[in-house]
């Protein structure tokens, strides 16, 4: 009795979940990140703040503070057994800060990027969501899923996924 039923269970998953599947009328998924941050104006924003003297500078000694870190770990590896245990200690000493440095330039230039992306969706909000509110109209969206709320979806498929043509409208809108 117990596969009966659970054989019924399974017949109908796979005869109702198909047909939801398949039936996409109606329903769409929307990239609201993938949105603020994939219009001509973010990317030229992007663009700007990566040819700023300030984040040029934070990168910069990223690699120098990388490079150095790479030079030290390379000489405890190659060395490190003729080495005493007080110039191991030093090292690594030197290995642990540069990796601090590392990570708190990392989060300088990420705030950096935050900040930008934050005013981005600041100045973009009014935008994307007059754009989106035309699209559900015209498409005649019933369900419209953030990217966010769903543990998977078929990202390529045009008819479920909306982002690339707000993405789209969007910058036609910027340069009308």
């Amino acid at each position: 009795m117990k596969k009966i039923t659970s054989a019924l269970i399974l017949v109908s998953q796979l005869f109702f979940g198909s047909y939801l599947l398949a039936n996409t009328d109606g329903m769409a998924v929307i990239d609201y990140q993938a949105i603020f941050f994939g219009t001509d104006a973010a990317r030229q924003a992007f663009e700007e703040l990566q040819e700023s003297d300030e984040y040029k500078e934070i990168t910069d000694d990223i690699a120098l503070k990388d490079g150095e870190r790479k030079d030290a770990a390379d000489k405890l590896e190659k060395d490190g057994p003729t080495m005493s245990e007080s110039e191991k200690a030093d090292l690594y000493k030197k290995i642990q800060s540069l990796t601090q440095d590392l990570q708190f330039l990392a989060q300088k230039r990420g705030a950096l990027e935050q900040e930008l992306g934050q005013k981005l969706q600041a100045e973009q909000a009014e935008t994307v969501q007059k754009v989106v509110n035309e699209l559900i109209i015209a498409k005649k969206i019933k369900l419209l899923f953030r990217r966010e709320a769903l543990a998977a979806f078929e990202g390529t498929n045009p008819l479920i996924n909306i982002t690339p043509e707000v993405i789209e409208l969007i910058n036609q809108e910027s340069e009308e």
